[in-house]
């Protein structure tokens, strides 16, 4: 159970989390966008104040990083008229009397009996996996072709604070089907990325040479992910 407490670094009060872990191994402090916390193992006797104390630049940094962050992330509402972006382009929601979602060049249409029977959100979610997997294939086997490399299965979900990974034990290429919300040039990268695993299974000279080889780009575009991965999100606006 994470317990609240709060320090004063360089004048700036900080509020933070501390979890005792059997499964930590040393001292770590993690950030995000839920905020900071400190993970201990559970026989530590360490002050948690002192470490923050002794961490304090870098804790400062984060938290004024992540602070950003959730001023910046998009609200999305899952109403008709509303945006959501496919492949880095914005697209009007629309409900019409169609059998079948469209997705055009400026809009998603939705068909009025489905989201009667559901949601806006729902439908429109299953839109976006469905065209994940349609794109996400595509590249894969485009990449796949040109690597030497191979996948058993695509898996399509949606984690918090992972764009991919690749399993070279079953073969499982996993993608966030929020990815489909980045520049087409973003989602190379990462399949590229994960797709390299199945070679390198760490992120060491040889994994990176292969990655350069196919997206010479991708510490640019790595460097998107991390300054706008927040800004791909598929939530409700709280309320």
């Amino acid at each position: 159970m994470d317990t609240t407490r709060t320090v004063t670094l360089k004048g700036e009060t900080v509020a933070y989390q501390v979890r005792r872990s059997a499964e930590a191994s040393q001292i770590r402090i993690d950030s995000g966008m839920d905020g900071i916390r400190l993970v201990l193992p559970v026989d530590s006797t360490a002050d948690p104040d002192a470490i923050m104390e002794e961490k304090a630049g870098w804790v400062l940094e984060k938290q004024a990083r992540y602070a950003r962050f959730r001023e910046e992330r998009p609200e999305r509402r899952f109403e008709e008229g509303e945006e959501f972006p496919i492949l880095g382009t914005g697209r009007h929601v629309e409900v019409q009397r169609i059998s079948e979602p469209e997705v055009t060049e400026d809009a998603i249409r939705l068909p009025e009996s489905r989201v009667e029977s559901t949601s806006i959100r729902e439908v429109l979610e299953e839109v976006y996996r469905e065209e994940a997997r349609s794109y996400f294939t595509q590249r894969a086997d485009h990449f796949c072709e040109e690597m030497g490399a191979s996948y058993d299965q695509i898996q399509i979900r949606n984690q918090k604070t992972r764009w991919g990974s690749y399993s070279q034990r079953t073969g499982t290429l996993s993608l966030n089907f929020r990815l489909l919300m980045a520049p087409p040039e973003v989602v190379d990268y990462v399949i590229v990325h994960e797709l390299a695993h199945a070679e390198h299974p760490n992120h060491g000279r040889r994994f990176w040479r292969l990655v350069a080889g196919h997206v010479p780009r991708y510490e640019k575009l790595d460097d998107w992910l991390d300054e706008n991965g927040h800004r791909l999100v598929f939530e409700d606006v709280p309320a």
